[in-house]
């Protein structure tokens, strides 16, 4: 366990150290600030996103076993997809059932947008969305090791949830009103569905394989 938080602690130290070593600090003169936002504006900004609460994204995710998170890709690419800007003229490529069939590959642009636009309307901004990619697929990593004990593999899951959950409190910084924001039937709907979804994949994996290390 020692060697773990040994191993933990060096590597969010080189990563620290990566992020300081490239950081620009160079942004105080007016040139500089309009090179800046020019440089965001071509690798590309949206003006709509989906609004949720983050602690309501939180408790669907928990609760539906992260199959809410497919439903809350798939409105925030929708939403992004109708206001994205770039002065490169590079559509995005995909419509939102896509991105958010493939939500797993498609974390990395979402938050890389999502950084982009805080940055471009002076809000603030998440860590490096690699940092919160790597915390995303590294948590359902590990939270679909069987061969992990429970404790890692809730440390796996939590990790999963909290990556979401950053990226929509970014995003509730972004308006300077949020509009209303009201419960969904349909967001209960995925909840509901969720546990259908994991109740029928242990139902079958109870069938062909019997109960793995994973359901002990």
């Amino acid at each position: 366990m020692e060697r773990v938080w040994h191993i933990l602690a060096g590597a969010a130290l080189i990563y620290v150290t990566y992020v300081m070593l490239l950081k620009k600090w160079d942004y105080n003169s007016e040139a500089k600030r309009q090179e800046h936002k020019d440089k965001l504006k071509q690798e590309g900004l949206s003006t709509c996103y989906f609004f949720i609460p983050p602690y309501r994204l939180l408790l669907f995710n928990i609760l539906s076993g992260g199959f809410f998170y497919f439903y809350w890709s798939y409105k925030q690419w929708k939403a992004i997809i109708s206001g994205y800007k770039n002065t490169a003229r590079k559509p995005l490529i995909g419509g939102a059932w896509i991105r958010a069939f493939l939500g797993m590959f498609y974390f990395y642009p979402l938050a890389a947008i999502i950084n982009r636009t805080c940055d471009y309307m002076g809000k603030k901004q998440m860590l490096s969305p690699v940092f919160w990619t790597i915390l995303f697929w590294g948590g359902l990593t590990a939270a679909c090791l069987p061969m992990l004990n429970v404790f890692w593999r809730l440390v796996g899951a939590a990790c999963f949830f909290i990556a979401p959950f950053v990226l929509q409190k970014h995003i509730l910084l972004l308006p300077k009103d949020l509009p209303p924001i009201r419960w969904r039937v349909v967001e209960m709907m995925f909840v509901v569905l969720g546990w259908i979804g994991w109740v029928g994949i242990f139902m079958l994996v109870k069938h062909f394989w019997g109960i793995g290390p994973m359901f002990k």
